[in-house]
């Protein structure tokens, strides 16, 4: 149940709003050539990523899918009435992904001076988690209970 308060409304759509932004800019990779999305990897502490026909599809096929979960964040932020069903899912969503980031970062030993990167994505993750899931737990909490 969507939160009734305008205060919860408003954070559930902070998030939803980060969850746009945050995703869709994934679109940055989707469109850039290779020689300027790898020169951005690359100033996000990843190596040098010689060119490779699979790994430039690859990166546009996942920059395009995150880039649309950013697109369907959107039309929840500008319709939470309309997409109640995906913003149940997008709440533990962002908790899965957080977590599956930090036990990579974890299994894979970043370092924030080497790859600072990472830790902006974990924190995006969860705290865009907390500011959806948060609101819709109030909003069932509030609810009027029939006896």
């Amino acid at each position: 149940m969507l939160p009734t308060s305008r205060a919860w409304l408003n954070a559930l759509r902070l998030g939803l709003l980060a969850s746009a932004c945050g995703w869709g800019i994934s679109f940055f990779f989707t469109f850039s050539p290779w020689e300027v999305a790898t020169r951005q990897l690359y100033e996000m502490g990843a190596g040098i990523v010689p060119y490779d026909p699979l790994l430039s599809y690859w990166m546009r096929m996942a920059s395009a899918a995150f880039g649309c979960i950013g697109i369907a964040s959107a039309l929840a932020c500008a319709a939470p009435h309309s997409y109640l069903g995906l913003i149940r899912l997008l709440g533990p969503f962002h908790f899965f992904i957080g977590i599956t980031l930090a036990v990579a970062a974890y299994q894979n030993h970043l370092s924030p001076t080497l790859h600072p990167t990472f830790i902006p994505d974990i924190t995006f993750c969860l705290i865009a988690g907390v500011l959806i899931q948060l609101p819709l737990i109030h909003g069932w909490w509030t609810q009027p209970k029939n006896s």
